[in-house]
This record gives structure tokens, C-alpha cells and sequence, in this order.
């Protein structure tokens, strides 16, 4: 993006997006449905390009491009950025707002640039990688304010593991969001209220030991996972009185009861781009005004 404005650039304004504290997954994917629609073609040729589905799967990436549009964000922090797949619902996202919209992707893998860019080049014009800073970086030692300087609308996207780096967000790059509009979105979560029946079984695996996306996991109140963040964000929102809620309850407030709208979903997205499950949780401290409270951050 600063290189894009370098060469002259302008992007375009942002739309109004929803208010934070009004923000609903399931609305933003109900709302955004035609948007969704009329670009499938674009939204299943890059996942096929990412190749990886199993990371991200093609509902997820409609759900996920339905919320940033709907938000309207001015920046977008991605952790954790794998071969891509969010990483392409995001720029097609900022593309999809008019560019307007900065993506600052950060992984300490190259495997966006060696494998799955030139991919993608294959499908998008030039210009769809002008929003798009992606950063080969150590998550850890990043510098977060220099990076959020300017920014007044943020959408994190909190996809890298571990509890350093869970220590590395709540205590440091949460601080500087709580006076700007943002959200935070977390994948690899899922909602044992809408999922599968056996979400309470062992089924031969062990506890959970704090190995990351390994097989053991892990259910505290209706989450069930297998990454340190979903144990850690519960705490932080809990001490901060914000709600932790996920994708699939709102998708389910508002579609349930109304087969209507369930049916239009389903013939406009088909069964590729629209399920009533995602799979991943989302939060906001601008639910209320404060005071906040942070865990510290330990010195190595």
C-alpha cells in the first residue's frame, strides 16, 4: 500500500462501514449476499489458487469477505498469513471497497511469495496487489505503533498461534486499538452449540497440553479448540466484560426461523459459499468505553 501511494495512488474513500458495537457475522453475510454472488467466480478461483480449503474453506472465505466489507475498515491486520487464503479474501475485500483499504499481512513464512502469488497472478490484475503489505516478520518484535499509526478503523484478523503471541495481542496490539473502531476476528474456533454431536467425546485422543492445532483439544464453555488463543481470549474478555461470540450463533440469529432467507442464501451462494457454520469468534472493546484492563507483556 505505502508503495502504491509512493507511485502516485489514490485510493478511493471507504464507505461507511457498521459500527463496531453493532458489527453482526451473520447480518454482514446476509446483507452482503449479492456482493458475494456476483463475484463467486473470483472468490472460488483464488481459494483453488491458495489450494488449501482445509485451512480455509470456501464458506469461511465468503463469511470473512462479507464481514470486512460490511466493516469497511481502513486497515487490516492479518497474523499469520500460511499460503494465503485469508490473505485473498482481505485484498479482494480492500479491492471490493475501492482499494481504499490497507491489508498489512505478517507471517514469518515466505510461502505466500514463492508459491502462492504467482498463482494468483494467473487470475487478478496488477493493481488488485496494491493494498496488499506482505510482510515476512517475527510476529513478536514487530513494531505495531509505527504500523497503526494514522489508522482510525481496524480489523484484526488473529490467526497465528502460541501463547507468546496470544501475550503479544491482548498486551500489545489490543492497547492500541481500544481507542480506534475495530474488531477482532479468530479462526480455528468452533461453537459447540452448532456443530457436531460428538464435540464432547475424547474419542481416544488425550488432554490438550498446550500443543498447538494438534489433535487433542480442548472445551471450555461452548468453545471447542485446539490453539492457546481460544483458551486465553476467553479469560481477556471475560475480565474486560465484552462478549466472545461466534460466527455461527449470529449466522443463526438470523437465519433461523426464517427459511426464507435461508433459501435465498442457498440459491444465490450455493452449498460452496454458504453454510450456517464458520467456525471462527470475534470480539470488540468498543463494546463499551472502559476502562480496559491488559495482561503485561514478558521480557525475554
Amino acid at each position: 500500500m505505502l508503495e502504491f501511494l509512493r507511485r502516485g495512488g489514490k485510493p478511493s474513500p471507504l464507505p461507511q462501514g457498521t459500527p463496531p458495537a453493532e458489527f453482526r457475522p451473520g447480518r454482514a453475510y446476509w446483507d452482503k449476499r449479492e456482493l458475494l454472488a456476483s463475484n463467486r467466480e473470483r472468490i472460488v478461483a483464488l481459494s483453488r489458487a491458495v489450494g488449501r480449503a482445509s485451512d480455509l474453506s470456501l464458506c469461511q472465505f465468503a463469511q470473512l469477505l462479507a464481514s470486512a466489507v460490511d466493516f469497511a475498515p481502513d486497515t487490516i491486520v492479518e497474523l499469520g498469513r500460511g499460503l494465503g487464503n485469508s490473505t485473498c479474501a482481505f485484498t479482494e475485500a480492500s479491492n471490493l471497497l475501492g482499494g481504499g483499504c490497507r491489508v498489512l499481512s505478517l507471517c514469518n513464512t515466505s510461502d505466500w511469495e514463492k508459491v502462492t502469488k504467482p498463482k494468483v497472478k494467473e487470475i487478478v490484475p496488477k493493481a488488485w496487489f496494491a493494498p496488499l503489505e506482505a510482510v515476512e516478520a517475527n510476529i513478536l518484535t514487530y513494531r505495531f505503533d509505527r504500523a497503526l499509526s494514522g489508522a482510525r478503523r481496524v480489523l484484526l484478523f488473529w490467526d497465528a498461534h502460541g501463547f507468546e503471541i496470544a501475550e503479544c495481542v491482548l498486551g500489545g496490539i489490543l492497547p492500541l486499538l481500544s481507542s480506534r473502531d475495530h474488531l477482532v476476528l479468530m479462526h480455528d474456533m468452533s461453537d459447540t452449540r452448532y456443530g457436531a454431536a460428538n464435540y464432547w467425546e475424547y474419542a481416544g485422543k488425550g488432554i490438550w497440553k498446550g500443543e498447538n492445532a494438534a489433535e487433542s483439544r480442548f472445551r471450555v464453555g461452548n468453545v471447542d479448540s485446539a490453539v492457546a488463543q481460544a483458551f486465553v481470549v476467553q479469560d481477556f474478555t471475560q475480565r474486560n466484560h465484552v462478549t466472545l461470540d461466534s460466527a455461527d450463533h449470529s449466522i443463526h440469529e438470523e437465519l433461523d426461523g426464517k427459511p426464507e432467507k435461508a433459501d435465498e442464501m442457498l440459491r444465490l451462494l450455493g452449498p460452496e459459499l454458504f453454510s450456517m457454520v464458520g467456525h471462527w469468534f470475534w470480539f470488540t472493546l468498543n463494546e463499551h468505553q472502559g476502562p480496559y484492563t491488559f495482561p503485561s507483556i514478558a521480557k525475554s
